[in-house]
């Protein structure tokens, strides 16, 4: 099966190429940049693996590259929460009018199934609006013309491999904190929740969404266990034996306080059938493993542009 992702040098991009080559598909990797960013890949040299750097924003690039796929699995965005609160522009023409490029392009070669990743709408901020967007043009598109457009709302997708920054994301930021013996930031009291879902599981359930009947309806996509945050950050500070604790900070704009996010996952196992998933403990420690073998100036890098403070600086 010839398949196209789009965003595959991207944390969950990279996820998807693999698990497409270890099923033996032929895969073309599309992306601005074309470096592979998962620790893990070792299907760089296959011949079935093919990279294509490119723009979704340039729609003449995407007509020769869709041109004959089977699957086309569109993984590229404009990420962040507080981050997009200034690049509100940016991210209206990447999130929405580049899924409208790929939508449009994919309809207009014949290509039959296309996959978009989306996000629960919980908070009400420009990432969010983004996405729905995209998904509900998607859903328009399904019905009125032949390709089907299937849609997961990822939780709180985690694993080696994911970026310490520009944008903040929940275990990198904690594991460099915790690596450099500093409180670990919590935003707001920590009792909102999360659905931690293991980035090999995610990609694993994307391709098997897209190849089962088609469902109209965008599915959640996470393990249905809630953690609170608070768990979360215990648990990486156990794991680095980091005896600094935890520092509450106020919520980020584009945050709402006290939200449970969980999956509810009836839709997609009356889909796909049961799915096993990952123990936490076991994709936590593979996960924060990565970390601990970044190169120390990446790590330097990262606190410096979050502004997290060495431990002879912290206001306690």
């Amino acid at each position: 099966m010839k398949c196209i992702v789009i965003g595959a040098s991207g944390f969950v991009g990279s996820a998807c190429v693999d698990e497409l080559l270890g099923r033996g598909d032929e895969v073309i990797a599309f992306d601005r940049g074309i470096k592979r960013k998962n620790p893990e890949a070792g299907h760089e040299l296959s011949d079935k693996l093919k990279f294509v750097q490119g723009n979704i924003l340039n729609k003449e690039t995407l007509t020769p590259l869709f041109e004959g796929a089977d699957e086309i699995y569109h993984l590229a965005g404009q990420l962040g929460t507080s981050e997009l609160e200034s690049s509100m522009r940016g991210a209206i023409e990447t999130n929405i009018l580049g899924a409208l490029n790929v939508f449009e392009t994919a309809i207009a070669v014949r290509v039959p199934k296309v996959f978009l990743a989306s996000k629960p709408s919980v908070w009400l901020n420009t990432y969010t609006i983004t996405k729905h967007t995209a998904e509900k043009i998607g859903s328009l598109l399904s019905r009125y013309h032949p390709i089907e457009i299937s849609v997961l709302r990822y939780l709180n997708i985690y694993g080696p491999g994911q970026k310490i920054y520009p944008v903040r994301k929940v275990l990198p930021a904690m594991a460099i904190q915790a690596m450099r013996g500093l409180p670990l930031h919590v935003y707001g009291n920590g009792n909102q929740t999360v659905d931690m879902i293991y980035v090999k599981d995610a990609a694993r359930i994307t391709v098997d969404v897209l190849r089962k009947k088609y469902n109209p309806n965008a599915m959640d996509c996470g393990t249905g266990t809630e953690m609170t945050v608070m768990e979360v950050a215990e648990s990486v500070n156990e794991y680095f034996n980091n005896k600094a604790g935890i520092k509450n900070m106020p919520m980020r704009i584009g945050e709402t306080p006290n939200t449970r996010l969980v999956a509810d996952n009836t839709a997609l196992f009356e889909h796909i059938g049961p799915i096993e998933f990952t123990p936490y403990q076991q994709a936590l420690k593979e996960s924060l493993a990565y970390y601990e073998h970044l190169p120390p100036h990446d790590i330097d890098a990262a606190l410096n542009f979050y502004g997290f403070s060495q431990p002879f600086d912290m206001a306690w």
